[in-house]
């Protein structure tokens, strides 16, 4: 399945270029379309461009958190900025890093 399949109300064009070693594992019982950089162990969440459309309107639209065998832990970042998002990705040791939590 991807996300089409699971969300067919989901805009493809409203996508950010996902990067490269993201593979799409969208499921219908999650809030949004969901990409998982397994060698990473970085689970990236998309949810629809326009808040209206997200179940929760006003959280972040990017989020991306640490991935263990299917179970999502902490999270690296939430934001609306697509820029800011990518930029994190490129450095997935410091994404790792900044998700865990402080002592």
């Amino acid at each position: 399945m991807t996300y089409r399949d699971e969300y067919p109300t989901f805009d493809p064009d409203s996508l950010p270029a996902i990067p490269a070693g993201y593979v799409d594992i969208s499921w219908g019982n999650d809030l949004c379309p969901a990409f998982l950089n397994d060698a990473e162990h970085l689970c990236l969440f998309v949810d629809f461009a326009d808040p209206a459309d997200r179940e929760f309107p006003d959280c972040p639209r990017f989020t991306v958190q640490l991935w263990d065998d299917g179970a999502t832990g902490w999270v690296g970042l939430a934001t609306n900025d697509w820029d800011a998002m990518a930029a994190a990705l490129a450095d997935p040791a410091a994404l790792r890093l900044a998700a865990m939590p402080k002592e």
